[in-house]
């Protein structure tokens, strides 16, 4: 026997298939199509952190270092700059297709 539910679970919806076993007391076997993200979890406190914005680019400005993680709005990651006067050439090299 085999279905194939969608189930919406806040934040998160999970398409596949529920597989009955052979034997009555073995568990059921999900089988997982798709995952996909209704929302993004919150964000745990930022501590001696600043996230700042980039257009479509965020970066993490961390107090007890110089280099600059930045990444996509989407979470893609972008690379890291050495210094936050880089973060510009970092986000053109990578819409440029260059190595970062």
């Amino acid at each position: 026997m085999s279905r194939t539910p969608q189930h919406d679970i806040d934040p998160a919806r999970v398409t596949g298939f529920l597989t009955q076993p052979d034997a009555a007391a073995a568990p059921v076997h999900l089988s997982v199509d798709a995952l996909e993200v209704l929302a993004a979890a919150p964000m745990g406190a930022l501590h001696g952190m600043v996230l700042d914005r980039y257009g479509p680019y965020r970066c993490v400005f961390d107090a007890d270092t110089t280099t600059v993680p930045v990444f996509t709005e989407h979470g893609a990651w972008v690379g890291e700059a050495p210094n936050p006067d880089a973060i510009s050439d970092l986000i053109d090299a990578y819409e440029n297709g260059s190595p970062h």
